[in-house]
């Protein structure tokens, strides 16, 4: 969280704010709060609000203070703070106790792993509940608590509350049940797409939105320099062959769709546009079952298929493309027969097998990469992202052959094969603890690691490959530049869907900072009426 110059005690808070912390049980204390921080938490108590602010800027400090107050506005209120992840939940519950003093604020921490009939008891007698959205769902669906006394609910990571994620249902039963009202959402990247941010306020009932960039005054003395590179990297020509060869099985597909008027025509098909076509097909096919719908729904599957396989030996190694073209002909879907029985498969699926000893040239770079910066900084910290468990595995195993180097696996829960086991919860705590007491100096993982987890004095992150959600990389970045400067690299094998991702990643971001600067030159304000960015945002 850094260290802010200004110190705001509870008690500094202006007089014509909500009554402030009157009761003294819920006093903040150890924390340094900036001017910006001051101001969102302000505005935030007058209505819903939606907090776009920079990775590493302060998001749950802003939160604290939020439900510092209202806890003392409503003596018999609950507050509720919501994360997608456990790990996240567990970091927060560890910050609010951190920062509470006395021992008159109950609280309890709601997981999947406790009884309900437990879950029920701990809701009814704290004050302050951690949990995931799942839970809080899933337990107000089957009756066990309402939320009629939650006061504040505290949404991080609010770019999630989209479609039919449970944030989505958690807001829609506390707008229905509670007596007073009041969300905040919290994140650091809303999304590039108007229709997304719109649904997000949609669903939240956002009536202000509350944005800071790294170059606005008032928190531009706060952020450290990330300095962003990227590598192109020349693939091995055996793997370019195979990559050929299932382009050209998937053109065949696709130019199928196209003659079924279910693609554009002279547009580059994108895995996007595959998925959406799936989720059309399906639709279709719930209100009419014609046979050239069920075609075009294998062959919709199978572009999927092939896209995935060429996304794998271009991106992430060749060890990776066999196991899944294998799994192919073990397949009980249609759809996967088919391709086994292809004989350009079963000719990308020999030649993928004769490249077993080509190591992806991504593998020697990031050792390469890791070397030096512990050559340069033998206490540096670094976390590398990938977008795949099986590639975690390899790359842990090829980083700790190098010298200095302590790399640990850092995983979600979900055990897919005896080979690919999850971590508990109190696995994934000790890591994190590990690697913040310098046991271990490099973290290697997935998305789990990409939202929210304070890691501080993170000296480098890698890609291994590039996103194409901005979403995504701007989670990423966050995890460095926090307390000192910082370094990013990405790693994009030339010519291939990496470099497509990394220039869409950076398309999108410059759009999402479009948008929010709309917002900011339309002067948004906290208002009594019920808004929508609409209001705000520029036609």
């Amino acid at each position: 969280m850094g260290q802010p110059e200004t110190n705001w005690a509870v008690t500094d808070w202006p007089q014509d704010s909500y009554r402030v912390c009157l009761n003294m049980m819920a006093k903040p204390f150890g924390i340094e709060v900036r001017e910006y921080q001051h101001a969102i938490a302000k505005s935030a108590l007058e209505s819903n609000t939606l907090v776009v602010l920079p990775t590493g800027l302060g998001k749950t400090i802003i939160a604290l203070l939020v439900a510092v107050d209202r806890l003392s506005m409503f003596p018999d209120g609950k507050v509720v703070v919501l994360a997608p992840t456990r790990p996240l939940v567990l970091q927060h519950a560890r910050f609010f106790k951190e920062h509470l003093a006395g021992d008159d604020v109950s609280s309890a921490t709601l997981t999947g792993e406790s009884s309900p009939e437990l879950r029920g008891a701990l809701f009814q007698e704290s004050r302050l509940v951690f949990a995931t959205p799942e839970v809080i769902r899933n337990d107000v669906v089957e009756h066990r608590y309402t939320l009629t006394a939650v006061c504040l609910v505290v949404f991080d990571e609010a770019h999630r509350c989209v479609k039919e994620y449970a944030y989505s249902e958690v807001a829609e039963a506390y707008k229905r049940e509670a007596s007073n009202p009041l969300i905040l959402g919290l994140t650091a990247s809303p999304s590039a797409r108007r229709d997304r941010v719109l649904e997000i306020c949609g669903k939240l009932a956002i009536e202000n939105v509350e944005t800071r960039s790294e170059a606005d005054e008032d928190v531009a003395g706060y952020v450290k320099s990330v300095f962003l590179s990227w590598e192109r990297i020349a693939l091995p020509e055996g793997y370019r062959n195979v990559s050929r060869i299932l382009h050209g099985v998937m053109d065949e597909k696709v130019k199928k769709l196209r003659a079924m008027r279910l693609l554009p025509r002279d547009v580059t098909v994108t895995k996007r546009m595959l998925l959406d076509l799936g989720e059309t097909l399906r639709q279709r096919l719930a209100n009419r079952r014609a046979g050239y719908l069920f075609g075009a729904a294998l062959l919709q599957s199978q572009a999927i298929s092939l896209q995935h396989a060429i996304e794998l030996v271009e991106t992430q190694g060749i060890s990776s493309l066999t196991k899944y073209l294998t799994r192919f002909g073990e397949g009980r879907n249609r759809s996967s027969r088919a391709l086994a029985k292809d004989p350009r498969v079963i000719d990308a699926l020999n030649c993928s097998e004769s490249l077993a000893d080509v190591e992806h040239p991504k593998q020697a770079r990031l050792r390469e990469l890791v070397a030096d910066q512990l050559e340069a900084n033998p206490d540096s910290k670094l976390i590398v992202f990938t977008q795949f468990r099986e590639t975690v595995e390899r790359i842990v195993e090829n980083l700790n052959r190098v010298g200095r180097v302590s790399a640990v696996r850092f995983v979600g829960q979900a055990t897919r094969t005896p080979e690919d086991a999850g971590l508990r919860q109190s696995e994934q705590l000790r890591i994190l603890d590990d690697f913040r007491s310098g046991r271990y100096n490099i973290l290697v993982t997935t998305s789990i690691g990409e939202e929210g987890l304070h890691v501080p004095d993170v000296d480098h992150v890698i890609f291994y490959e590039a996103v194409p959600s901005e979403i995504r990389s701007i989670q990423r970045r966050g995890r460095t530049g926090r307390t000192r400067v910082g370094k990013v690299t990405v790693l994009m094998a030339e010519g291939t869907v990496d470099e497509a991702y990394y220039y869409s990643s950076r398309r999108k971001e410059q759009q999402m900072h479009h948008l929010l600067d709309s917002v900011k030159r339309r002067g948004l304000k906290p208002r009594r009426r019920k808004t929508t960015l609409l209001d705000y945002i520029e036609p």
